[in-house]
């Protein structure tokens, strides 16, 4: 085995909060919405015990978010009719240096039929739908601002971003979600927590210790957890002018000596034991469990899976499950342990991020 040592030059907290612009938690406006119960019987919901919406919100108040700057709308309020109309009253209280986040929890969904709901997030009145254009469209109308996050746990969720790119004008938007727009979404609080840790100034969440925890730290961070937790990958994009080293948060404690453990890295087409210390730049700094430090060297996702996990190469035919039938296809590469997989007779819109456990080769 051969590693190349490197060597990891870090910013004191003073220099890197300065070369950093920092969100304004005063001067922010968020609009959230969570449904965990449906209309009717067609949709399942989750227990209110235990809802992490209400811990992240709690997180952005205590940061300094003014508490009549942010609307809450769950369950029956959060109607198809209420929806448009709350968001559209809410964003024209805002002024023109102010920044919005917008977020959502819920069920997601997928159109293929129909262009002009295509991906959506489901009201209470889950006949209906509420189109991620529809959403985009009602902040660009009405938001004086220009600065918007953009934030969805629920599957399908990364079409916010896809729709924030067919925006461009006036308004910046960062997008960072718990799924890709092709896939589904854990029912689990994972990237919600994800969000809390990053308001809260967890320091996990800075991932290459320099004090601060930035827009693509936060997106990096995300991404590592929802894919070793949750076996799916987040949504991270921004447009226009918002920069990835957008500060989110302070970190507010000493930086953790592990980001994560568990992981397996490869060096030299064999895979080894490692641990993750820091990460940047889509990157992961790992050090080797029987390997002295000097061995410690920088990975790139796909380099990295969880330990045990076998995966089968780029370009592997394979069958793909989905909805408990299975679909010929391959393999386009593999990342943190998942795979881009292709589904035969379909476009590349459809390529997917799935575990092993829903590939197989050819029966």
């Amino acid at each position: 085995m051969r590693l190349i040592p490197v060597f990891i030059w870090l910013l004191t907290f003073a220099s890197a909060f300065a070369e950093h612009p920092a969100w304004k938690p005063e001067r922010t406006w968020v609009f959230a919405v969570g449904i965990l119960r449906f209309e009717g019987a067609a949709l399942h919901g989750w227990p209110e015990e235990g809802r992490m919406d209400v811990v992240m919100l709690d997180a952005l108040r205590k940061r300094g978010v003014p508490g009549d700057h942010i609307l809450f709308l769950k369950n029956e309020q959060a109607t198809s009719s209420q929806l448009g109309k709350s968001l559209a009253e809410f964003v024209k209280r805002a002024g023109p240096d102010d920044t919005l986040i917008f977020y959502y929890a819920g069920h997601g969904g997928r159109d293929y039929s129909d262009p002009a709901r295509a991906v959506h997030l489901v009201p209470y009145d889950s006949k209906t739908a509420w189109p991620t254009k529809s959403v985009v469209d009602t902040i660009e109308a009405g938001f004086k601002g220009t600065r918007v996050l953009l934030t969805a746990d629920c599957c399908h969720s990364g079409g916010l971003a896809e729709e924030a790119a067919r925006h461009p004008g006036r308004i910046s938007f960062a997008t960072l979600t718990s799924a890709r727009s092709s896939a589904t979404s854990t029912g689990n609080w994972t990237f919600t927590q994800c969000l809390t840790d990053i308001y809260n100034g967890n320091p996990l969440m800075d991932l290459d210790h320099d004090g601060v925890i930035t827009f693509a730290e936060a997106a990096q961070a995300a991404d590592l957890r929802m894919a070793f937790r949750e076996d799916q990958r987040s949504t991270n994009a921004i447009t226009g002018n918002i920069p990835a080293d957008w500060v989110l948060a302070t970190a507010t404690g000493p930086a953790s000596k592990l980001v994560l453990d568990g992981c397996e890295g490869r060096e030299g087409g064999k895979w080894y034991k490692a641990n993750i210390l820091s990460a940047h730049d889509g990157k992961y700094f790992v050090t080797w469990p029987g390997w002295d430090s000097s061995s410690n060297s920088w990975v790139t996702p796909d380099n990295l899976r969880p330990a045990g996990r076998k995966l089968p190469e780029e370009g592997t035919t394979v069958e793909i499950e989905w909805d408990k039938k299975w679909y010929p296809g391959k393999v386009v590469r593999s990342e943190l342990g998942l795979l881009l997989v292709h589904y035969d007779g379909y476009t590349a819109a459809d390529n997917e991020w799935v575990p092993a456990e829903r590939v197989r080769l050819p029966r």
